[in-house]
């Protein structure tokens, strides 16, 4: 009978670990960026990291959602982006953390306001459901909910949703390429 219960205490955790349930906290908030960066080198030098960080994932999503950063600080785009419902209230944010799929999943669905399947319509934006609708339009490439995204995927993530926000399509890997 124990067991069963520290199973579950095991499973109930897990699960809210992966629901992104926290108190909302920000660690590092006053994490800046590189000096006089301008959007096309941020993205440039983002596109060879091996993991990107949450401060470096909120910074593109600004530049998504308007054109340009103006922000100084992590604190500053985090504010920005919960008041648009880009981030959920509850999710805690280390500034240094490598973003996860899940979440770059949710912060991008949300941001480019794409419209999903029933169980989005349903039930709301979730980090499981939104990488799944994420994967099924081409946004984003196979892999798991917990894994750290890599520059490349990241700017790629970023330019699909791009071009989704401009045109109301996800463009072909390869078959869009003007000839």
């Amino acid at each position: 009978m124990k067991m069963t219960t520290h199973y579950a205490l095991a499973l109930l955790l897990g699960a809210a670990m992966l629901a992104g349930c926290g108190s909302g906290m920000i660690t590092n908030g006053e994490a800046e960026l590189t000096a006089n960066e301008s959007s096309p080198a941020f993205l440039d030098r983002v596109s060879d990291e091996r993991q990107v960080t949450f401060n470096d994932a909120t910074r593109g999503l600004v530049i998504l959602l308007d054109g340009e950063d103006t922000f100084d600080t992590l604190e500053q785009r985090v504010t920005y982006l919960r008041s648009r419902s880009v981030i959920p209230a509850e999710w805690n944010i280390d500034a240094f953390a490598p973003v996860t799929r899940g979440r770059l999943a949710y912060m991008t669905y949300v941001a480019s306001e794409m419209s999903g399947g029933v169980w989005l319509t349903v039930a709301g934006p979730s980090q499981r459901y939104c990488l799944r609708e994420m994967q099924y339009r081409g946004v984003m490439g196979d892999g798991t909910l917990v894994a750290s995204v890599s520059g490349l995927e990241y700017v790629t993530t970023l330019s699909r949703a791009a071009t989704y926000i401009a045109s109301g399509e996800v463009p072909d890997a390869a078959g869009d390429l003007p000839e």
